[in-house]
């Protein structure tokens, strides 16, 4: 694996747990978004949809412990 990608990998990871820690504390889903746009500069690399797609999947997983969500397609 390239250096870059390695790096991408490792930030992506590095993301994901500070949105962990971030989700296990906020009482609302506004609340992580607001206080995980400081940390969104760590996957620069990634597009704002991407971004935004794996807080939405990381709060889902929080609040219904792993669970998956029947949304109707």
């Amino acid at each position: 694996m390239g250096r870059v990608k390695q790096w991408a990998l490792e930030q992506e990871d590095h993301f994901m747990d500070k949105m962990l820690e971030v989700a296990d504390r906020s009482e609302t889903y506004l609340s992580f978004t607001s206080e995980m746009e400081g940390h969104m500069d760590i996957v620069s690399h990634l597009s704002i949809s991407a971004i935004h797609d794996m807080m939405a999947e990381t709060a889902g997983k929080e609040a219904y412990g792993s669970v998956e969500v029947y949304d109707g397609d």
